[in-house]
């Protein structure tokens, strides 16, 4: 009876040391191939550390009040560099976020927000039939797929571009949130996001100046009254 308890005994660890070996291992294979994944996104992007960040502009701000919603409408200026224009023809596609917020001061407390929403914006290109293609969404999009957005193909990068650069009568909330009595604040931000490329490529696009597209700014709100 001791004989047979003795050798079942050793059998499990004998097994045990198979199973950790075995764990050990993959371990090993799956880190191997995310070092392999990363080189390969690491080589669309070229190291351009020494360029200098891209410039976004806003040249136009237009908010107004219309049968009961608040509209904005925005257009940005600035030119893609030449990385990410590599890295979209080899099909790396890149999300731009648009984000405005209304705020009433309150000196008192931190600011009450009375406004607040979102565009999130895909451009990618498509090999086959050589066009790009916007896609137009509220909520980020998920490694699921598209989910609710709107999509429009284009026949050069310029006018995806315009697409994306350009927002014309964004429904950003309802008038009846707004407080008008008091001082009222709008908060634009537009950046390139970069949480939504693959992991390896975030790691090296984050030292990179060519993928940092940003503009944020907050100001008094001006409000106009459709006619």
């Amino acid at each position: 009876m001791m004989v047979s308890i003795t050798h079942s005994w050793k059998n499990a660890c004998r097994l045990d040391s198979i199973l950790a070996a075995a764990r050990k291992g993959l371990r090993l294979w799956v880190a191997v191939c995310f070092a392999m994944f990363g080189a390969l996104c690491l080589t669309l992007m070229p190291l351009t550390a020494s360029a200098a960040e891209p410039t976004v502009e806003l040249q136009n701000l237009k908010v107004e009040q219309s049968e009961g919603a608040v509209y904005a409408s925005l257009q940005w200026n600035f030119q893609l560099p030449a990385p990410l224009e590599d890295a979209l023809y080899k099909g790396v596609a890149l999300y731009f976020v648009a984000e405005v917020e209304v705020t009433r001061e309150r000196w008192y407390f931190y600011d009450k927000k009375l406004l607040s929403a979102q565009r999130h914006m895909r451009l990618s290109y498509l090999p086959l039939t050589r066009r790009w293609r916007v896609n137009v969404a509220s909520q980020p999009f998920s490694s699921a797929g598209l989910g609710m957005s709107l999509g429009q193909s284009y026949d050069n990068l310029e006018d995806a571009l315009q697409s994306i650069r350009r927002i014309a009568q964004w429904n950003i909330g309802n008038a009846s949130d707004l407080e008008p009595e008091t001082k009222q604040n709008i908060s634009i931000s537009y950046k390139l996001d970069l949480t939504q490329l693959p992991r390896p490529m975030q790691m090296g696009a984050a030292g990179q100046s060519d993928w940092n597209i940003a503009w944020n700014k907050t100001q008094r709100l001006v409000l106009e009254t459709s006619k």
